[in-house]
Parts: C-alpha cells; structure tokens; sequence
C-alpha cells in the first residue's frame, strides 16, 4: 500500500472480519485505529481506549498503526490486561511490524489480531446461577397450654 493511500473495500472487510472474529473467540472488544496521530500517542491511546467501554474494567484492546509515523502500539484495558500480558502484545506488535516492513499493512493487522486473541483464549465461562436453598421456617412456639 502507498502511504496515504486508502483502505479498498476488500481490505476494510478482511479487517473487520478478523476483528469481529477475535471478539467473537475472546469476548473482548477490539479495535484498530490506522493513520497519523495529532500530538502525544499514549495520550491519543487512552482516551481511545476509554471511549470504547463504558467502564476499565470491561476487557478491550486497541491496535493503533500510524505508518507514516513508524509507531504501532497494543494497549489494553485493565479488564484485558490479564488476559494480554505485555509480553504477548509485544509479540503482536513484532508480528505487525514484520509484516509492515514487508509492504503488507492489511495481512500484518490480520495476524496481531489473530495472535492477540490466541493471547486472550476464549472468555471465561459465565457462572450458573446458583439457587439458595430454601431458608426453613422459624421455629414455631407451641401455642395453648398444657
């Protein structure tokens, strides 16, 4: 891909494909975010990150590529951050970025975000509702005399 070239329609929908499929595995919601970021990129991440779930604890990773600056960078949630350690998100980034370096922008986000939720493994099965049990009646004082 040409720098400042857009996404075709097909690479839009592999990278959605792949996406929805690494939320669908995990049960974490991921985003990618491509192009030039305006001032400091961490900063630029976490509100990112932020306006993605309505509350920290709720697992989501962002993927934010700028080419043209040179930069990829994974950052997770608290909620995703035990399930993506750093060091897998730094394996991911490699994995990106070998890919970049080979020209293939699409195919090396495809692959973070199927490594990310190979990462991740499937989400944690949802707890049976337990029932309690029946709280017995009070005992009951003899009424009447003997």
């Amino acid at each position: 891909m040409v720098r400042g070239e857009a996404f075709t329609h097909d690479q839009l929908d592999r990278l959605d494909r792949a996406r929805v499929a690494a939320e669908i595995q995990t049960g974490v919601r991921f985003a990618v975010r491509v192009g030039e970021v305006d001032g400091d990129a961490d900063r630029f991440a976490e509100e990112a990150l932020a306006n993605l779930v309505d509350l920290p604890r709720n697992p989501a990773v962002l993927v934010l590529v700028s080419p043209g600056q040179r930069f990829t960078q994974i950052m997770t949630t608290l909620g995703a951050k035990s399930r993506i350690t750093d060091q897998a998100a730094g394996l991911a980034v490699l994995t990106m970025t070998s890919s970049f370096a080979l020209g293939d922008l699409v195919g090396g986000i495809v692959n973070g975000l199927r490594q990310l939720a190979d990462a991740a493994g499937p989400p944690a099965p949802a707890s049976p509702h337990v029932v309690a049990p029946p709280v017995p009646p009070a005992p009951t004082e003899p009424t009447g005399t003997r």
